[in-house]
């Protein structure tokens, strides 16, 4: 449905026809400030790109897209599209182009997109998915199976809650801002557009009010340091992609013990800022558990976890450092510690304890617990998939070290020195709570590692990390072991 472009493309038509003359040279698009673009989320918030490959926007709000056809409303993007959807589906491939299979398995009562994803053997059974501007514009699903709802996603469709495992969050542009962090999506050279204050609870600058914005480009050239030219260091300044997995043994409800990769892709800014010293700074683009057994083989997979699309975008900035006296192949990548905590805001956040469930059972609006996330439970929420389902609210700490060697000067890979605890607060049901839980890095090293690669614009964002990623024989794939991929 391209009608609005099709109306503004007549109207230009007229006044070009319309003209008796025309002086001077005509503008490229480039200086009318028309952005090229590669796939339909390419754009940011608000647009799209057209078959033309220019980032485009035909409407604002649904009523925009009814002054040329009736039967269309206003997507996330900024296209007219008709809503389509609701026929019956087994499948992905049964619905159209764009539209997804929101199916439950008739036995056990997991979401599905495919019955392949029926651990319990069974049909996926569904209805293809309807476009949609907002929440509003989503039909009420009776359930099959409890704890799910129609979201309308970033992907402009109604679909059921774990959508996250069909679609990778990181792939799709913000479609709002209330911080500079949700904007980096995009790539270094974003912000969100809105007057900032110190968040009370945390000190992070977020829009005033606690409004939402859009995120904008910059204007200005990303700073990649001043350190000397002669420092081994300067020529590792630039962006980069990183692959990064932790693998751990975790008691899980009914199941057991489980092996799971927390498989992580970051978007990486490393910048020369003195002497041999280079400081990383890091944005997490894509997060998803993958469970595995020791063999390597495939398996009956009965119970998952899914990251949400929430919880990925509320996560900050992280930094750490190295120190580079040389930059031969084979030279240490050694870098300083990081800390992370997420759902709980502690005094110090590398050595203070994390607040747990009977804290909070004690006194719920504990001030330390953090709703970070923003969906109205305490701390980080994440979806229990599989013969069980739910939501499990939980906080988090973890520390890194990177302890690798550089191949040359586009690809370093290494070790990863990992420190996780992680604790459940609540959960949606009483089955779910395993307050004594712990995971447990797996004993074989050289499952937990990173691997990193460098990428020549400057303008790199998520979208194009993931894309990378998903390439066959990819530096950046996740694979079970370090040296899964030979060296470049």
């Amino acid at each position: 449905m391209r009608a609005l472009a099709v109306y503004f493309s007549l109207c230009l038509i007229f006044l070009a026809v319309a003209c008796d003359s025309t002086h001077g040279e005509p503008y490229e698009l480039d200086e009318l400030g028309y952005q090229s673009c590669a796939g339909y989320f390419d754009c940011g918030p608000g647009r799209f790109c057209t078959e033309e490959a220019l980032c485009w926007a035909e409407c604002r709000l649904t009523p925009d897209c009814h002054l040329v056809a009736e039967n269309t409303l206003c997507n996330p993007f900024g296209d007219c599209v008709e809503q389509g959807g609701g026929t019956e589906c087994n499948a992905h491939a049964d619905c159209d182009e764009g539209h997804f299979c929101n199916g439950v398995c008739a036995s056990g009562g997991a979401v599905c997109g495919d019955s392949s994803e029926c651990s319990l053997g069974g049909d996926c059974v569904g209805s293809c998915s309807q476009a949609c501007g907002s929440d509003n514009d989503c039909t009420p699903f009776d359930p099959m199976v409890p704890d799910t709802e129609f979201l309308c996603t970033p992907v402009g469709q109604c679909l059921l809650t774990g959508w996250e495992r069909w679609i990778s969050p990181g792939e799709l542009p913000p479609t709002s801002c209330k911080q500079d962090s949700h904007c980096v999506a995009l790539g270094w050279g974003w912000r969100c557009d809105c007057d900032k204050t110190p968040d009370p609870k945390t000190d992070i600058l977020r829009c005033a009010g606690g409004a939402e914005s859009a995120c904008v480009p910059t204007d200005e050239p990303i700073d990649f340091g001043s350190g000397p030219e002669s420092s081994p260091a300067h020529d590792f300044a630039g962006v980069w992609g990183m692959r990064m997995e932790i693998a751990v043994v975790t008691e899980v409800p009914i199941i057991g013990y489980q092996n799971t990769y927390s498989a992580n892709l970051f978007l990486v800014k490393v910048s020369h800022e003195e002497g041999n010293k280079l400081k990383i700074t890091e944005k997490l683009c894509d997060l998803q558990l993958i469970n595995f057994i020791d063999s390597d083989q495939d398996f009956n997979d009965l119970g998952w976890m899914i990251i949400t699309a929430r919880y990925v975008k509320s996560l900050g900035i992280l930094e750490r450092e190295v120190n580079l006296s040389s930059a031969t192949a084979g030279s240490p990548w050694l870098t300083t510690q990081s800390v992370e905590v997420r759902g709980c805001v502690i005094d110090d956040p590398l050595n203070d304890p994390l607040p747990d469930r009977d804290a909070f059972l004690a006194d719920p609006n504990d001030s330390r617990f953090w709703d970070q996330d923003e969906d109205g439970n305490v701390g980080m929420t994440t979806l229990m998939d599989g013969i069980m389902r739910g939501k499990i609210f939980n906080v988090q700490r973890w520390k890194a070290i990177y302890d690798g060697e550089i191949i040359n000067a586009d690809h370093i890979k290494g070790l990863a020195a990992i420190d996780n605890e992680q604790l459940i607060i609540d959960a949606s049901k009483p089955d779910l709570i395993q307050s004594n839980s712990q995971s447990t890095i797996h004993s074989q090293a050289d499952r937990t590692y990173f691997r990193m690669m460098r990428f020549a614009d400057p303008e790199t964002s998520c979208a194009d990390i993931i894309r990378a990623a998903a390439l066959d024989g990819s530096w950046l794939a996740h694979t079970p072991h370090l040296d899964d991929v030979p060296n470049p």
